[in-house]
């Protein structure tokens, strides 16, 4: 017998895009992390934003690495905070 998975409930566009950082932090567990995937994976708009950030956040963290301009990494990390 095939066991079924538990049940997920769905979640709106606002709501996945609050858990988009814990996501990419691997801090999503469980349900919330089923809800958000199944989210995505039926939300272009969502998908797309995700994406974005999730590159956002890749060259943000090159940035923080390169001692050059820390005025621009702070800029954007303020820019970030206020979404």
């Amino acid at each position: 017998m095939k066991k079924k998975k538990p049940e997920t409930n769905a979640i709106n566009c606002k709501e996945a895009v609050t858990r988009f950082n814990d996501f990419m932090d691997n801090y999503l567990k469980g349900i919330a992390r089923e809800e958000l995937i199944a989210h995505i994976s039926e939300c272009k708009h969502c998908l797309e934003r995700f994406e974005f950030e999730q590159m956002l956040k890749t060259k943000v963290s090159q940035l923080s690495k390169n001692p050059g301009d820390k005025t621009l990494v702070t800029r954007i990390e303020k820019m970030l905070a206020s979404l």
